[in-house]
C-alpha cells in the first residue's frame, strides 16, 4: 500500500482525479482510490469539490455496469430456457413413440420455455442495445439482425460471445 502511495503522490491532480474517477477500469482497488482522495484532500480538493467537478464517480461506468449486470442476468436466464427448450424438444420426440401423457407435458413445458426464452432473449437485447449507446459504439441493424437471426439457433455462442465483448468495452469508458 505504501508503495501505491508514494507513486500517487508523485502524480499530478489531474491525474489523481482520474485515478479516484476511473480506478475500476485500471484495475485499482477501493483503497488506491482513498488513497488518491487523501492527497488530494492534502492538496486542497475536498470530496464536495471532487463530486461538484464530476470527479468523484464515473455515472457513465456506474450506468454502463447496472446495463452489463443486467444483460449477464438475463443472457443467463435465457441461456438456461434455452436449454430447456434444447431438453425439451429432444424428450418431446422421444416421448412421441411411447407415452401420450409425458409428450403433452413435453409440449407444454416447451411453449412455456418458448415465450420466456423469447422475453428474456428480447429484455438482454435492450440492456445490450442501451449499454452501445452508453460506450458510443455504433450497434446498427447488422447487430439486430446478427442478435437475433443467430442468437435462436446459436445461442450458446452468442451467449459468451457478447458477454466478452461486453466485458472488454467496460475497460475502455471513461
Amino acid at each position: 500500500m505504501t508503495d501505491y502511495s508514494e507513486r500517487l503522490k508523485h502524480l499530478d491532480d489531474k491525474k489523481l482525479m482520474d485515478v479516484v474517477k476511473n480506478y475500476r477500469q485500471y484495475g485499482y482497488d477501493i483503497s488506491v482510490r482513498a488513497t488518491a482522495i487523501s492527497i488530494l484532500g492534502e492538496r486542497g480538493f475536498s470530496e464536495e469539490t471532487l463530486e461538484l467537478t464530476g470527479n468523484m464517480d464515473n455515472k457513465t461506468y456506474d450506468y454502463a455496469e447496472t446495463l452489463y449486470n443486467s444483460f449477464k442476468r438475463n443472457s443467463k436466464v435465457a441461456f438456461i430456457l434455452f436449454c430447456v427448450l434444447l431438453i425439451t424438444n429432444i424428450s418431446t420426440s422421444i416421448f412421441a413413440v411411447s407415452a401420450n401423457y409425458l409428450t403433452s407435458v413435453s409440449v407444454s413445458i416447451n411453449a412455456i420455455a418458448t415465450i420466456l426464452y423469447f422475453l428474456f432473449l428480447i429484455k438482454s437485447f435492450l440492456n445490450q442495445n442501451k449499454f452501445y449507446k452508453v460506450t458510443n459504439d455504433d450497434y446498427g441493424t447488422e447487430g439486430v439482425l446478427m442478435y437475433f437471426l443467430l442468437g435462436m439457433p446459436l445461442y450458446i455462442v452468442m451467449y459468451f460471445y457478447f458477454g466478452n465483448q461486453m466485458k472488454e468495452k467496460m475497460k475502455d469508458i471513461q
